[in-house]
């Protein structure tokens, strides 16, 4: 999604029906007070992002770090990534990341994304314990593709982790806690959604059918600009279709919204999976590709596509 060929009015539509992130944040959340080491953040910085620089107009060409509100109590600082050129009409601007103080919340504030953390047993009582937090977020990079936005945050997150390690790491877009450590490995590995994508289960009561009905759907790839996908559904193994949606997350984040309503996936001879583009059964608004496993496990609600 390139924000150059939109007027404001798209951009506001496309934020509200699609889930479009135009600024994109994590919350680095600490027991003691974090303590930065500037030059050590600047070196890290430009070793995982490439080369910094300041705007002309702060005429200090060379230095890297806005140091904005210096005798305010609160760090804030700014970072302008020359590797990562962002075109708009008026001529290119750098993409942006800014590193702030924040106040703590209480953990009654992560209380969903806690309940969905079921890769890591010890997210409620850590973040209990977080008395401390910096925000980075990301600025004018929303016209950067996908893949290259999400490369200069993770490159700007591990710059920051690496210089003051924290205790949680919150995903506002994904609302998913991951522990810092285990973040930084998976990383490494080649896994880079760890944790700009969440899996979620939700069990279905009420309905009557007297069957295991269930929701499992990906969030917030749609931040990104590429959908999210859902699959509600009949006594299946939610551990499968929890592979099946990570494995389709990461097929839709490297090649691109291709997959056409209609469409059938499938990982086996038998595995034909009807693919259509609709708004998301479970908040936040979005659009996602609905998963169809077909006949009898199949729990709703295809044909509800929303236009385009």
């Amino acid at each position: 999604m390139e924000e150059r060929t939109l007027d404001t009015k798209e951009m506001l539509q496309q934020e509200q029906d699609f889930g479009f992130a135009r600024v994109y944040s994590v919350e680095l959340m600490y027991k003691e007070q974090p303590k930065l080491d500037r030059d050590l953040l600047y070196a890290n910085m430009e070793r995982h992002t490439g080369k910094l620089d300041r705007p002309e107009s702060e005429k200090q060409a060379g230095l890297a770090v806005w140091e904005a509100n210096e005798t305010a109590e609160k760090e804030h600082l700014h970072f302008f990534h020359l590797n990562y050129m962002v075109p708009y009409a008026e001529g290119e601007m750098p993409a942006q990341t800014s590193l702030m103080e924040i106040e703590s919340r209480p953990s009654a504030d992560y209380a969903a994304a806690i309940q969905q953390a079921w890769h890591w047993q010890e997210a409620e009582p850590t973040v209990q314990e977080c008395k401390h937090s910096l925000l980075l977020v990301d600025m004018m990079a929303s016209g950067l593709e996908p893949k290259s936005r999400l490369e200069l945050f993770t490159g700007a997150l591990r710059a920051v982790l690496e210089t003051a390690p924290c205790d949680a790491v919150y995903f506002r877009a994904s609302d998913k806690l991951v522990e810092p450590r285990a973040y930084l490995a998976s990383i490494e590995e080649g896994e880079s959604l760890y944790g700009a994508m969440n899996v979620r289960f939700y069990n279905v009561e009420g309905s009557g059918s007297g069957r295991h009905e269930a929701l499992m759907d990906t969030v917030r790839l749609a931040a990104l600009g590429i959908p999210d996908v859902q699959c509600h559904f009949y006594d299946l193994n939610p551990d499968e279709v929890a592979g099946i949606l990570m494995n389709i997350g990461y097929y839709l984040f490297n090649q691109g919204d291709i997959i056409s309503d209609g469409e059938t996936i499938g990982f086996t001879e038998d595995m034909r999976w009807r693919c259509e583009h609709q708004y998301a059964l479970a908040a936040p608004h979005r659009v996602v590709i609905d998963l169809n496993p077909g006949e009898p496990h199949y729990a709703g609600r295809q044909g509800a596509a929303p236009t385009e």
